[in-house]
């Protein structure tokens, strides 16, 4: 009778611990689980088309010829731009920086032109910036 006791408690005990063990994990908590959700809805009344012509709309495009920390600088910097390239320059207050720019367009194949004028009349670190307005 014992024989049989032993036989049956010692599987029993060992599958009922493995159960137990396997249920009862400390790796991980309800807590610590974390979705990430990477899925980006677009909605259907908007297609990528239309977005692309609002952002053309909004297109404004400078060339940046300097900037300064002091507006005395730039309003003397503005002076030698506009002697240079015969356009007025703009002074642009961003922060603590004055930023002198020149001209004003809405197609990157002008800017880029004009951008070509402007460096090859002296001012070899200007670049095309786009202003949000």
């Amino acid at each position: 009778m014992i024989k049989k006791f032993i036989y049956f408690i010692f599987p029993a005990a060992a599958i009922f611990s493995v159960l137990f063990y396997s249920c009862s994990s400390d790796v991980y908590d309800e807590d610590d689980i974390i979705v990430v959700r990477d899925t980006v809805t677009i909605s259907r009344d908007t297609t990528i088309s239309e977005y692309r012509e609002t952002e053309k709309l909004r297109l404004l495009l400078v060339v940046q010829v300097g900037a300064f920390r002091e507006r005395t600088h730039a309003e003397n910097f503005a002076s030698t731009v506009k002697d240079k390239l015969l356009r007025d320059a703009d002074i642009r207050k961003s922060g603590d920086i004055y930023i002198v720019t020149v001209g004003s367009f809405t197609e990157t194949g002008k800017a880029e032109d004009f951008l070509y004028t402007v460096k090859s009349k002296g001012f070899d670190k200007a670049f095309i910036k786009n202003v949000k307005y």
